[in-house]
């Protein structure tokens, strides 16, 4: 069952119940956009219909798998150099979007070092 991340109290019971991810590896990521329309000779970008599903092995805390998924994004990025995630952090910007990133949180100029998420909704799962 998903968990919301709507609260300052729901963040710290991710960071708490997933170990902040620490020791995990991106295992598996999925990616859709269902806000592409045409106009005839124009298209329509609908970011309200995208949604962002990302899969990590916690090996910290006994091979556990956790699911992330984000909906509505504004931005993403995965990277993925076969190092483990020490860390993760989840805020609320001023626009009060959903961000996530794979290090500690500094400010938005620094996520594009790592992986990322900025998005309307997330929500979390222990899927193993």
């Amino acid at each position: 069952m998903f968990k919301p991340i709507k609260s300052e109290k729901d963040i710290e019971v991710f960071l708490d119940k997933t170990n902040s991810l620490h020791d995990g590896y991106v295992i598996g990521i999925q990616y859709f956009n269902h806000g592409i329309s045409s106009t005839g000779d124009e298209y329509r970008f609908n970011p309200e219909k995208t949604k962002l599903i990302i899969r990590i092995l916690v090996t910290s805390i006994c091979d556990t798998v956790v699911e992330l998924e984000f909906e509505n994004l504004l931005e993403w990025q995965i990277k993925d150099n076969q190092c483990d995630i020490t860390d993760t952090a989840i805020v609320f910007n001023e626009q009060n979007w959903i961000v996530w990133t794979d290090d500690t949180y500094i400010n938005e100029d620094e996520l594009k070092k790592g992986s990322y998420a900025i998005a309307k909704s997330m929500k979390w799962r222990i899927v193993k």
